[in-house]
């Protein structure tokens, strides 16, 4: 009989399971055994590696493979090669120090070319005073960059929207950029705000922050704490520290009903969610949307049958359609 053959996610959680529980060598030898099935993971997957060997005190093995992966031009960011637990140990070894070194060279070398903001409108769009457009500020996920989210705000381009997808600084390693930062994520996100401002004619109450997974918490984030002076938020499977804790957003929540107190115009939200989303647990959804809706920031949850994480054209008509709603004025009802 032929050996079943796993998903990444199922040996991911293998491994973190293998990991929680202290068998090093179990988790080390996961991430070896399925190390060619899946090399679209060779990042992760050396970098758990490196972490096991120095769990399993192998400091030579973690430093050859670390060596073996700067090597091939992928690189970590700096601060997951200093602060990860699993690499204290590795910690002032000279030769271990010099990779970093090297580390740090190619990272600065990558983020010197770094995506420019990216931007989506329809030819000649948005650069009348008269007419100005609806924005859109699009987070792409964790371990992602903002090249891969364009498709999951392409069609609000073509309805009319300034697209504006910025690039987080916050690197895990290559091609792999995430928003863990709020404090930085608010800064650069405020920086492309202004940035369009100055470049385009922008309708200032029709702005939307949208964000897929990691992005889609962070876009919900910047709209509720004011970061960014949203009249609503669009999230597409979010997750993140919060959304794992849903209590934690009532902070920001009453910061919202504060601030919105007497304005013209009330914040909307809306999360869309993919029943195959394993990433994104629609009981937080529904659980976030509850307390807004309780507070009186008219949201609603958006389920899409049969949509994984990454399906981003099953999730384009609902993102499309969710967007239109936004602006159109509140019934009395509820959104």
């Amino acid at each position: 009989m032929d050996k079943e053959i796993l998903p990444f996610e199922e040996i991911q959680s293998q491994i973190q399971a293998a990991y929680q529980a202290g068998d090093y060598t179990a988790a080390l030898e996961l991430a070896e055994s399925h190390a060619d099935r899946f090399p679209e993971q060779t990042p992760l997957l050396f970098y758990w590696r490196v972490c096991m060997h120095a769990r399993l005190e192998q400091p030579s093995q973690a430093i050859r493979l670390l060596a073996e992966v700067l090597d091939s031009g992928l690189w970590y960011g700096e601060v997951l090669l200093r602060k990860s637990p699993s690499l204290k140990s590795l910690q002032g070894i000279d030769e271990f120090e010099r990779l970093v070194a090297w580390n740090r060279e190619l990272q600065s070398a990558a983020q010197a070319q770094r995506f420019p903001l990216l931007i989506l409108r329809s030819e000649g769009g948005c650069q009348e005073k008269a007419n100005p457009c609806p924005l859109l500020l699009g987070l792409h996920a964790n371990m992602g960059i903002a090249q891969t989210s364009l498709p999951l705000w392409q069609p609000a381009a073509s309805a009319g929207w300034l697209v504006a997808a910025p690039q987080s600084s916050q690197a895990m390693w290559k091609d792999a950029y995430g928003w863990d930062d709020l404090e930085i994520a608010s800064q650069e996100v405020h920086h492309s705000y202004a940035a369009l401002l100055d470049k385009f004619a922008v309708d200032r109450g029709r702005t939307v922050t949208a964000g897929h997974s990691m992005g889609g918490e962070v876009a919900i984030w910047l709209a509720l704490s004011g970061t960014i002076p949203a009249a609503g938020f669009l999230a597409v499977g979010p997750s993140g520290p919060n959304m794992n804790q849903p209590e934690s957003w009532q902070m920001w929540i009453d910061q919202a009903v504060q601030r919105q107190a007497g304005a013209s115009g009330a914040l909307r939200g809306c999360v869309i969610a993919g029943e195959a989303d394993t990433s994104c647990s629609v009981d937080s959804c529904h659980t976030l949307v509850e307390m807004l809706n309780q507070a009186g920031i008219a949201c609603r949850v958006v389920t899409i049958p049969g949509a994984g994480r990454d399906d981003y054209r099953l999730y384009q008509p609902a993102v499309l359609r969710e967007l239109a709603g936004m602006l159109r004025p509140a019934p009395e009802s509820s959104f």
